[in-house]
C-alpha cells in the first residue's frame, strides 16, 4: 500500500503536535542529519526542471535525494511569483514522493507546501543557531510573503527575538504578516514596518537579516549595502533562479558565505557571483564542526539557502512518522502488484 498524506492529514498532524514543536523537531532533525551526513550513503542531484515566461513567469523543478538502502525522495516544486495576486494560489507549491530504495516501491505521497516552508525555516534556524549573535533580539525581514512566516517563526525559536523590522513592496502583504504568524510568535515579537528609504538605517541597527522575496531575475539587490554590526548574520532564502539575487554584491564578497548545496548555490544562489574557492564551509561542515562555526560567528556571515533535496526527504519522513503515530493518512493500492511478476496484463484478465 501507498500512504497518501493530503492537506487534511497534515492539518491533523499540526493540530496534534503544534507548529512550535514541529519546527523544533524539523530543526533538530536537520541538525542531526547534517552532523551525521555521509556522502558515501546519501546522494542528491542538483535540481533541474522547466522554466517559462508564458502565460506567466514560472518554473517547475524536481529535487531527488537518496539514502542508500533506505529511501529515495523526489520533490516536485513549482515557483510562480504571480500566483498569489493573479491565481489566488501560493507562489510555492510542492509534492514529495518517498520510494523504497531497495525495491523502488512507492511508499508515500505527501503535499509538501507546508513541509517546504517548515524545512526552509528550520534550515535558517540551524544556521542562525550556529552563526548569529547569541543575544540577537532584532531582525530585519525583507519580503513579507509566505516564506517570511516560517523564517520569523524558526529564527524566534533559537534566538530571543523581540522586534522584527519588516519590509515588502506590497503594503497589503506587509500589513497582513502579523495575522499569519503563529500565536506564540505574535506574543513574543513586535513587528515594525519600514519603508524602502529606511532599509539602510535598519541594516545598521539589527542583529540579523532574513531575505525571502519574489524579486525577478536581473533586478538586483533588495537590500542596500551600508554599515552593520561586525557579527551580522544573514539568512538569504529567496535566490533560487539564475540571475535572481537579494543581497548587494559588495556585502556578499566581504562575508563568509555558507552554502547549503555548493553546486546549486553557484548556479542560482547568492554565490552565483562568486567562485567556488571564495565560498566558506557548507552548513553540513559547520554542523559537523560547531567549533568552526564559533570562530566564524564573530564576523559577517551569509547562509546561502537555495533549498537542498536532503531537507525535503527529512521533512517528508517527519510527516510520515507523525502520520503513523497519530493514525492519519490514507493507504491506497496505487501500484499494481500482480501475483505473477512477469505478467503485466494480469489486471486485465
Amino acid at each position: 500500500m501507498t500512504t497518501l498524506l493530503d492537506t487534511n492529514a497534515l492539518r491533523a498532524i499540526v493540530a496534534d503536535v503544534g507548529l512550535d514543536q514541529l519546527m523544533d523537531e524539523m530543526t533538530e532533525r536537520l541538525r542531526r542529519s547534517f552532523a551525521e551526513f555521509d556522502d558515501k550513503s546519501v546522494s542528491t542531484i542538483t535540481r533541474t526542471g522547466f522554466s517559462y515566461d508564458e502565460p506567466q513567469f514560472g518554473l517547475l523543478e524536481w529535487m531527488p535525494s537518496m539514502e542508500e538502502g533506505e529511501r529515495i525522495a523526489m520533490k516536485v516544486v513549482g515557483y510562480h511569483p504571480e500566483n498569489p495576486t493573479v491565481n489566488k494560489l501560493p507562489s510555492v507549491m510542492a509534492t514529495t514522493t518517498l520510494h523504497d530504495a531497495t525495491t523502488g516501491r512507492l511508499l508515500a505521497i505527501t503535499d509538501a507546501t507546508l513541509l517546504t516552508a517548515l524545512r526552509t525555516g528550520a534550515a535558517s534556524a540551524l544556521a542562525t543557531r550556529l552563526l548569529a549573535p547569541v543575544d540577537a533580539t532584532t531582525m530585519l525581514m525583507i519580503g513579507c510573503g509566505a516564506q517570511a512566516v516560517s523564517q520569523i517563526h524558526a529564527v524566534s525559536r533559537v534566538r530571543p527575538i523581540e522586534q522584527v523590522l519588516i519590509f515588502d513592496t506590497d503594503d497589503v502583504v506587509q500589513a497582513s504578516l502579523r495575522s499569519r504568524l503563529p500565536e506564540s510568535v505574535r506574543d513574543q515579537v513586535a513587528l515594525r514596518p519600514v519603508h524602502a528609504d529606511q532599509l539602510k538605517d535598519a541594516l545598521s541597527h539589527v542583529d540579523l537579516v532574513c531575505t525571502a522575496t519574489s524579486v525577478e531575475p536581473g533586478v538586483g539587490s533588495v537590500l542596500p549595502d551600508g554599515p552593520h554590526r561586525p557579527d551580522l548574520h544573514v539568512n538569504a532564502v529567496g535566490a533560487d533562479f539564475p540571475g535572481k539575487v537579494e543581497l548587494p554584491a559588495e556585502l556578499v564578497r566581504r562575508a563568509v558565505v555558507i552554502p547549503d548545496d555548493v553546486d546549486q548555490c553557484l548556479i542560482e544562489g547568492e554565490a552565483q557571483r562568486l567562485e567556488r574557492d571564495e565560498l566558506g564551509p557548507t552548513i553540513i561542515e559547520l554542523s559537523k564542526e560547531p567549533e568552526l562555526a564559533e570562530k566564524l560567528a564573530g564576523g559577517l556571515t551569509v547562509f546561502d539557502s537555495t533549498g537542498w533535496a536532503v531537507e525535503d526527504r527529512i521533512a517528508a519522513e517527519l510527516a510520515l512518522d507523525h502520520a503513523t503515530r497519530v493514525g492519519v493518512g490514507t493507504d491506497v493500492e496505487l501500484q499494481d502488484f500482480t501475483a505473477d511478476p512477469y505478467d503485466p496484463y494480469e489486471l486485465g484478465r
